[in-house]
């Protein structure tokens, strides 16, 4: 019998389109978020250096010493609330964004880290309103389109992004629904390749009965979402595995601890 060949399919070019080839890139772009001393700069600090650190916190004090040690951590400060007038936020989110971006072209620079993109959030509407409250929704349109194109540059670049956030009370109807949402810019869940809340149990959350039934306390992380690897969803890493390159190298199975140090 004598073989036939297939024929040849041939490749019809769709105007405007081109062939998906789009290599991984070793890289997180993420939401860290938690309540106060949870641990959320903590985690942050031990991404790989050098790191570039966008401060909008006063809670640093203590936790960046540990890490200045072992690698080059490069800081610029910004406090909305040192500002009393619009044109003041004008210039400090113009100042802040510049910081964002030269970080991003700065080769060496591995990890950007905002701490936090809650306070981050607060100086770019406070720039363009002058104020956070009675501000109608529809006014928004441009805001959230220039908060989000900071993150979209970051997907240009091979740095790791860390965006910072703190908690608040989640209300329904003006009543305290008795968990915590994420305080800051809407849509940084969707934003991002991977949503993470850290956190920490110590006695006296047993005694007032918000323990674990496990039994355990310290700090932990546990995974809200990943894009790379969604089977990491509700993954939970508890001390000493709470780090950036325990995870990282779970969200990228082929890559090592060691390449994210």
């Amino acid at each position: 019998m004598v073989a036939t060949k297939k024929p040849v399919q041939k490749v019809e070019v769709i105007p405007g389109f081109e062939e998906v080839n789009i290599e991984d890139i070793l890289r997180i772009l993420m939401n860290v978020e938690g309540m106060e001393k949870g641990g959320k700069s903590h985690f942050a600090l031990t991404a790989p250096g050098p790191i570039s650190l966008i401060d909008m916190d006063t809670g640093l004090e203590g936790v960046v010493n540990k890490f200045s040690k072992q690698k080059k951590i490069y800081r610029a400060y910004f406090n909305y609330h040192d500002a009393t007038s619009q044109n003041e936020w004008e210039a400090m989110w113009k100042k802040m964004k510049q910081a964002f971006y030269d970080s991003l072209a700065t080769k060496s620079i591995r990890t950007i880290i905002a701490d936090t993109a809650s306070e981050m959030w607060e100086l770019c509407r406070m720039a363009a309103f002058g104020k956070l409250a009675q501000v109608k929704p529809h006014h928004y349109a441009p805001v959230n389109a220039e908060f989000r194109d900071l993150i979209r540059k970051a997907y240009d670049s091979d740095k790791n992004l860390i965006l910072i956030h703190k908690q608040k009370k989640e209300y329904v109807d003006e009543k305290w629904t008795g968990n915590m949402e994420r305080a800051g810019f809407g849509d940084i869940g969707y934003a991002v390749q991977a949503n993470l809340i850290s956190w920490r149990i110590t006695v006296l959350d047993e005694q007032y009965g918000r323990g674990r039934e496990d039994g355990y306390k310290g700090f932990g992380i546990t995974v809200k979402d990943c894009r790379q690897n969604a089977e990491l969803a509700g993954q939970e890493y508890l001390e000493p595995l709470n780090t950036f390159p325990v995870f990282a190298s779970q969200v990228f199975p082929e890559s090592e601890e060691s390449d994210w140090e």
